[in-house]
């Protein structure tokens, strides 16, 4: 997703620091981890974060929208670290869509 796709679908500006693509191929622009490999059904083609369609498959019928975790529950072996997130939204800019 692009800097400008996203910019135009919040109607807000974005100051997005630069950075190297992920795996050589991947530029994502908000990249961080959510902490699940193959878990995803977007089917993105360059995303290192699938490598196996029928594991995706198996892992999305773990998730269960009450559990604090993406999929399943959490267990003993689960590693969860708190992440702080820094706001990309410019607020010095504003985007004007419409005169009236």
């Amino acid at each position: 997703m692009t800097k400008e796709v996203l910019e135009k679908a919040i109607n807000k500006n974005l100051d997005i620091p630069k950075q190297k693509a992920r795996n050589g191929e991947c530029y994502c622009l908000l990249n961080n981890d959510i902490g699940e490999y193959n878990s995803c059904n977007h089917g993105c083609l360059y995303c290192y974060a699938n490598s196996n369609k029928k594991l995706v498959m198996k892992k999305l019928k773990l998730h269960d929208p009450q559990s604090p975790i993406l999929i399943g529950e959490i267990n003993e072996n689960d590693e969860i670290r708190e992440m702080n997130q820094k706001s990309f939204i410019d607020t010095d800019k504003s985007i004007q869509t419409k005169l009236f």
